[in-house]
């Protein structure tokens, strides 16, 4: 088969044998790619050095006939992103959104929306002042991209406005007015955690390292979006763990 060509940020880097890796791109035409890199650890590899998350580069590879795991043939760096792993704190922080998102990137529809948004996330590291607010807006995002948390614009039960105490529905993935939730399986957002999943919904990164939360508003998004991420992700996320021993709100 010929060779495919492609742009992809690595999101997982592992030995395979003494020579080679296994390498896992984030594509924004295809997915997640996982590709095998034969030699690459031999001194004289041209793919030596590069293949480290979250490099992003032009890659080439063969497709398998066989599985889902291709040969890499050429990873050519467009950037590198030092500021992503300057410290153990943001190392942490990028290798859990990288393995978040290649999570749900199974194919092109979702993938390209999910590529784009971790190199956004990557290109902003310098800004990257706060990593508690930082991982609520990347999540927040993430669960729109997926369907799973809608936009807060009207109730999706009658279309009126969302006023008071709103009401999620996980199993439908949408909010409700106190009416609507009536017999209905739902949770209760507070007025103030509501405007601020507002305000981090309508703004850019830079503005939502200001945003100031109550403890207790952190407590209820956190753990809203934490199960929402573990509704939507069939795996343990093992980076997740390592995040949250290292960076607390």
């Amino acid at each position: 088969m010929p060779p495919c060509k492609t742009r992809g940020i690595v999101v997982r880097s592992r030995d395979y044998t003494e020579t080679s890796r296994l390498v896992n791109f984030l594509t924004p035409d295809s997915g997640l790619v996982k590709t095998l890199a034969k030699g690459a650890l031999r001194p004289a590899s041209p793919l030596r050095g590069k293949l480290e998350l979250p490099n992003y580069g032009h890659l080439v590879y063969y497709p398998s006939r066989t599985s889902d795991l291709h040969v890499l043939a050429q990873f050519d760096l467009i950037e590198h992103f030092p500021r992503a792993v300057a410290t153990l704190e943001r190392s942490a922080f990028f290798h859990y959104l990288a393995e978040l998102a290649s999570a749900a990137a199974f194919g092109p529809e979702l993938g390209g929306g999910l590529f784009q948004l971790l190199l956004h996330s990557l290109r902003r590291a310098e800004q990257l002042n706060a990593l508690p607010q930082g991982r609520i807006w990347f999540e927040i995002r993430y669960l729109y991209l997926l369907g799973v948390l809608p936009p807060l614009a009207a109730c999706a039960g009658c279309g009126g406005p969302m006023a008071g105490t709103v009401r999620f529905s996980p199993a439908e993935s949408s909010w409700l007015c106190p009416k609507c939730a009536a017999g209905r399986e739902t949770v209760a957002v507070e007025p103030g955690v509501i405007a601020a999943v507002r305000y981090i919904q309508d703004n850019r990164l830079e503005r939502v390292m200001n945003l100031r939360l109550s403890p207790r508003q952190f407590r209820t998004i956190r753990g809203l979006l934490r199960y929402l991420v573990d509704s939507s992700v069939e795996k343990k996320l093992k980076s997740r763990q390592f995040l949250d021993q290292v960076v607390r709100p």
